[in-house]
């Protein structure tokens, strides 16, 4: 796999600005029944989404078109064993439950081929200051968790992204204060309400606000080749694969993913 493929995310930014269409969705075949299908998702919790439509037809077309055995690789860390099924499954745990529900029925395998935040955390920190590193990880948790907009208000959003970066990451803050400390010095005001904004700039790849962002840079990096280099494995031992990741992965990995067709 040529990683020099996987589309930077300043490149990104150069040629999308973030426009593209969502979901972004693309299939990979071998003339000899294996197939990849990529669903990049737009990131929601709402059953009213139109997408959810989209991602069956396209399962339905993954289950016609390939071959088994079949895997799907998914985004993030495993979820629970047994999560509820329909509308209550969106709201919970978004895309993921979709599908994670339409391969059970079929007994198809899942896993998640991204490094969990400890494997992750322990590369970033040879690169960056372990307390902006852990900083990353906090402001990343609490932006999904606003961002879904069923966990409460801000104060127990940022209390529960401290204890749960605390408990993944060996090494992290146990208090959130430590967490509010590296804010102000960072941004030179106090973590509130008032800087979600600011936290969820801090760790999108395309801006350029800290160093804060060079982190979140160098995580999608490292996201990004784990995630079609896993793929090239289970290519090579013969699945059929689909996976379903955020939009943006998706487009960024495509050239890459891509050379497994030929």
């Amino acid at each position: 796999m040529d990683l020099s493929l996987i589309m930077t995310d300043e490149k990104y930014e150069e040629v999308f600005k973030g426009k593209h269409a969502t979901p972004y969705f693309f299939d990979i075949k071998n003339g000899k029944g294996r197939a990849l299908f990529y669903f990049g998702a737009r990131h929601s919790r709402d059953p009213k989404d139109e997408q959810w439509q989209t991602l069956k037809i396209f399962w339905e077309k993954f289950l016609a078109e390939s071959s088994t055995p079949r895997i799907v690789l998914l985004e993030g860390n495993p979820l629970p064993g047994k999560i509820p099924a329909g509308d209550e499954a969106i709201r919970q745990y978004g895309e993921s439950s979709v599908v994670i529900n339409l391969a059970r029925e079929l007994n198809i395998e899942i896993r998640w081929p991204e490094f969990d935040m400890t494997e992750e955390s322990q590369i970033l920190v040879k690169q960056f200051d372990s307390e902006l590193v852990y900083y990353f990880y906090f402001v990343r948790s609490a932006s999904a968790w606003i961002r879904a907009g069923n966990v409460g208000g801000f104060d127990e959003v940022i209390n529960k992204a401290a204890d749960a970066t605390a408990r993944r990451i060996p090494g992290a803050p146990t208090s959130l204060s430590s967490y509010e400390a590296t804010h102000q010095k960072l941004f030179g005001r106090p973590l509130n309400q008032n800087e979600i904004k600011t936290m969820q700039r801090a760790i999108a790849p395309v801006f350029h606000d800290s160093i804060i962002n060079d982190i979140a840079r160098a995580s999608s990096q490292l996201r990004n080749e784990r995630i079609v280099l896993e793929a090239e494995r289970y290519w090579n031992s013969g699945y059929s694969i689909f996976m379903l990741f955020g939009a943006a992965h998706a487009v960024v990995q495509e050239a890459a993913l891509k050379t497994l067709g030929n």
